[in-house]
């Protein structure tokens, strides 16, 4: 990490728009004051960017022709859709291992900052620590959802994580913590941000973190983890501060997004930023169709399907934008997600009516009666038992959080409970699988980071 770490502080630190200084001997940032760290946190760009590889690995989309697969001109996007046991093919310098590390350097840098030197406006410490503490769990969970293996509590002990780099010495060079280091790190900086952060959402300016957002996060960890119990716990806290969902009636269907940056339901904004991702996005949407499987599940009154995608000339399905105006996914953090997070919880601990009370809360949003005619309005969801509740919320979150990157994740946990995922790709006739619990779920190490660091290298 260190000589990759280093190029890009270097040039990101010449483009920012708000320039600090620099030592003339040195790439490194010498932060002065609060407004200087917060400025460090602000640049978006940087520090609001994840990975990307589990939203081209996962299963909700499809590209129809081997000509369209051909045509990609990255090879790690061909290789990664296709799960290959190496997908970088020697190429150095991956965004989703650098970025996430760089915004960790970050952070690391604010912390110290705030450790050493002392700042008359203790509110704002606060702040701006809570801020670089949520940020740097947040590139930690990107990290360890993407190199490593599912949180599994019987062997996240010798599970190989990530290196958890908690200074910003770039001469110090670390090995891999256990997954379970990586997840106690990460709850560690989230829960500690959750007690320092402002409780509201930065209304004009949701790139930056909030309470709201921490226990936002830790729901989703929690879920991730499947430990549902304080899944549940989180969201319960999230949903206290914040609840609104957005009556999508209310919005007006656009051929290339609904949405802007400040979206009532966002918590917190954060989006798929790469050019492995973006070969797949470009052309309108040409190179890649949404899953027809998931296409079909949307009924003629159920406004998300218009919302979220249109259709290209070749009349295949690709996001417009879902949370976001822009077609790179957005990954952040919003009110949908959480109110399935409660629904989830609640069906696994057998509560079926209340776990369809939050299903339908979210869906009635999304429900327009006079879509076609004649007008029809909104039935009740209801489920015969508490297995009956689970599997009709797991298919809505698979229709609410699409090209989110969140399945990846899912299908990670819901595998590692049994269910049997098996993902396939067709090339013109060609089948590529992906089965369950398969190490190809877990990306390999950059070989440049392996000849750098000797860090052990994922077996897949």
């Amino acid at each position: 990490m260190k000589k990759t770490i280093l190029l890009m502080i270097v040039g990101c630190f010449f483009s920012c728009s708000k320039k600090l200084d620099i030592k003339p001997d040195s790439a490194l940032l010498i932060p002065k004051s609060l407004v200087d760290l917060e400025n460090l946190l602000d640049n978006t760009t940087v520090m609001n960017g994840t990975p990307g590889l589990p939203q081209i690995s996962a299963d909700e989309y499809y590209i129809p022709t081997l000509a369209n697969f051909q045509s990609l001109a990255i090879p790690i996007t061909r290789t990664a859709y296709t799960w290959q046991k190496d997908i970088f093919e020697g190429k150095g310098e991956i965004f989703d291992w650098n970025q996430p590390y760089e915004q960790i350097f970050y952070c690391n840098n604010v912390l110290e900052v705030i450790a050493k030197q002392e700042f008359n406006n203790d509110a704002e410490v606060n702040r701006i620590k809570g801020w670089a503490l949520f940020n740097r769990a947040y590139a930690f969970y990107g990290l360890v959802s993407t190199f490593s293996k599912a949180y599994d509590p019987n062997t996240a002990n010798t599970d190989l994580g990530v290196p958890l780099k908690l200074d910003s010495d770039i001469n110090i060079i670390i090995q891999r913590s256990s997954v379970q280091k990586v997840y106690d790190q990460i709850i560690k900086d989230a829960s500690e941000a959750a007690d320092l952060l402002q409780q509201d959402i930065p209304l004009e300016k949701r790139n930056r973190p909030s309470k709201v957002a921490a226990y936002a996060f830790l729901a989703r960890v929690y879920l991730s983890m499947r430990k549902y119990d304080l899944a549940e716990l989180y969201s319960d806290k999230e949903l206290q501060l914040y609840s609104k969902l957005t009556d999508y009636k209310t919005l007006t269907v656009k051929t290339t997004s609904s949405f802007t940056f400040n979206s009532e339901e966002t918590i917190y904004f954060s989006f798929i930023y790469g050019n492995a991702y973006s070969q797949i996005s470009s052309s309108a949407g040409s190179l890649y169709g949404i899953d027809l499987k998931i296409i079909a599940l949307y009924e003629p009154y159920d406004l998300r399907k218009i919302i979220y995608f249109t259709q290209n000339i070749n009349g295949n399905y690709y996001s417009k934008g879902i949370n976001s105006p822009n077609r790179p996914p957005f990954t952040g953090l919003a009110t949908d997600e959480i109110y399935l997070i409660k629904a989830e919880c609640l069906a696994r601990k057998g509560e079926t009516a209340l776990s369809m009370n939050f299903l339908n809360q979210l869906l009635i949003k999304r429900w327009n009666p006079n879509a076609i005619t004649p007008s029809k309005s909104y039935q009740t969801i209801v489920a015969n038992d508490p297995e009956d509740a689970l599997n009709k919320i797991l298919t809505e979150r698979m229709k609410t959080l699409i090209w989110r990157s969140l399945r990846w994740t899912d299908l990670k946990r819901l595998n590692l409970e049994g269910r049997n995922l098996v993902i396939t790709r067709n090339l013109s006739g060609e089948i590529y699988t992906l089965e369950p619990n398969s190490p190809r779920y877990v990306m390999p190490i950059p070989d440049d980071e392996i000849s750098r660091s000797r860090l052990q290298q994922n077996i897949r």
